[in-house]
């Protein structure tokens, strides 16, 4: 305590007392305002079918799904406030999204939605919705949303902490065909998810039968993945030994 400062306990008790319901008047007042800014909050409407919003593009699909997604993106906007995503219904979101999708299917858009906006939440049921929605699109058109896909994974991982779900989804993407043009990192999820989740053996199975298929024509690549055989190699050994003693 600084010289001429008097310990809180010191003080006069009408003082404490006036500060303590000052502050309690703030906490009230800061709760209301909230409830009612979120009150005031205009929730998301059903959307028309892909059908219909296609035969009301007059053959400019791309544009009006575009518009839709643009459209959709700025619901959380009113009024110059910006609302909380949990105010959104997510139920109605994926419908949104879905019927966007099938206004015009070659749009990355509604998945770049689900996997940077809309998984800015904390509410594991409705990232897990995001993701069914992306993993769906990419079932669809592989070529089109394999980085959302990607993205799936990592949040899969890091948000909700559900590494079988993350390594599903990291399998989808080496199992992809060569026709499938994504770079190796991409399909190198499974083998470095398999590590984490302690399943080294089949890691450096993957990694041997990528290395022996030839397929890997890049020199960068072939050295991580020598480089990465030789780390899980080592931690099986370790792990080998651990037991044994």
């Amino acid at each position: 305590m600084r010289r001429g400062e008097r310990p809180i306990g010191l003080l006069p008790w009408p003082l404490l007392a006036g500060f303590v319901l000052l502050l309690l008047c703030q906490v009230i007042y800061h709760h209301a305002e909230r409830v009612r800014f979120d009150a005031s909050y205009r929730p998301l409407t059903e959307p028309f079918s892909a059908a219909t919003y296609r035969g009301l593009a007059m053959g400019s699909t791309g544009l009006l799904a575009h518009l839709l997604a643009i459209r959709l993106q700025l619901h959380d906007n009113q009024a110059g406030q910006h609302f909380r995503y949990s105010l959104i219904d997510y139920d109605l979101l994926v419908d949104w999204l879905e019927q966007i999708s099938g206004v015009y299917p070659d749009s990355e858009y509604p998945t770049l939605l689900a996997s940077r906006i809309y998984t800015q939440t904390d509410n594991p049921q409705r990232l897990r919705m995001m993701i069914g929605f992306i993993e769906r699109r990419f079932d669809d058109n592989p070529q089109l949303h394999w980085r959302r896909l990607a993205e799936a994974s990592l949040i899969a991982k890091h948000k909700l902490h559900d590494l079988p779900l993350a390594l599903r989804l990291a399998e989808k993407l080496s199992a992809q065909p060569a026709s499938v043009e994504m770079p190796r990192w991409a399909r190198d999820f499974e083998f470095l998810l398999l590590s984490e989740m302690n399943e080294t053996e089949s890691a450096i199975a993957i990694i041997q039968a990528l290395l022996e298929s030839g397929s890997i024509k890049d020199v960068d690549e072939q050295r991580f993945l020598r480089e990465k055989l030789s780390e899980f190699q080592q931690k099986l050994l370790e792990s080998q030994q651990d037991k044994s003693k």
